[in-house]
C-alpha cells in the first residue's frame, strides 16, 4: 500500500514537474524575466493604423512603456482595461514620457475593436491572433499580463492578472524615473 502511494506521488511529480517544462513550442517558452530586455515585436494595428512596434514606441525614444496583453473575452481584462485607458489618457494630458502599448491576444477584430473603443483605449494596440508575441516571445499563457519596461528596454516589473490602481501608480512613478 505504501509503495503504491509513493509510486503514485512520484508519477504525479514527474508528470507535473517535468511535463510542463519539456517539449518545444509556445507553452514551453519562459516568461520574460525581470531585468531582461523586452523582446521587440511588430504587429498589425488593431485599428488600421501603422504596425505597432514596441521598440519604435518606447526604447527607440528612451520612453518607458506599460505593455499590456489583453483580450475582449477575458473577464479580468474587461475590469482592468478601462483603468489603463483612463490612466494613459491622464498621463498623456500631463505630458508624461511613459508610453502605453496594448497587445490584443487571440481575439477576433469584430470583438476586439468595439471592446477597445468602449473601454476608451487610445494608445497603440497590436493584434496577436497567432500568439507569436504573447506565447512565443513573452511566454505567456493567459491574460491579462502587464510588463513595465524602462526607457532602455529592460523589464522592470511584471504583473500577472489585473493590475490594481495602487500598483499602476507605483509603477508609473518608477517608470517616469527610468527614461534613459
Amino acid at each position: 500500500m505504501i509503495g503504491t502511494v509513493i509510486a503514485a506521488a512520484l508519477a504525479v511529480f514527474l508528470f507535473v514537474g517535468l511535463g510542463q517544462n519539456s517539449g518545444s513550442g509556445p507553452a514551453a517558452a519562459p516568461v520574460v524575466g525581470i531585468g531582461n530586455m523586452a523582446p521587440d515585436f511588430s504587429l498589425p494595428s488593431l485599428t488600421a493604423g501603422p504596425p505597432v512596434s514596441l521598440h519604435a514606441l518606447g526604447p527607440a525614444h528612451h520612453h518607458p512603456v506599460v505593455l499590456n496583453f489583453f483580450a475582449s473575452w477575458c473577464i479580468p481584462c474587461q475590469q482592468e482595461t478601462p483603468l489603463l485607458a483612463r490612466t494613459a489618457t491622464a498621463e498623456r494630458a500631463k505630458g508624461s514620457i511613459v508610453q502605453f502599448v496594448g497587445v490584443d491576444v487571440a481575439d477576433s477584430p469584430a470583438q476586439a475593436v468595439p471592446f477597445a473603443r468602449q473601454s476608451g483605449l487610445t494608445y497603440p494596440i497590436g493584434t496577436d491572433s497567432t500568439l507569436r508575441v504573447a506565447a512565443v516571445l513573452y511566454g505567456l499563457n493567459g491574460e491579462p499580463n502587464t510588463f513595465f519596461i524602462s526607457g532602455s528596454g529592460r523589464v522592470l516589473g511584471h504583473v500577472i492578472g489585473p493590475v490594481s490602481p495602487p500598483q499602476l501608480d507605483q509603477w508609473l512613478h518608477r517608470l517616469a524615473g527610468s527614461s534613459g
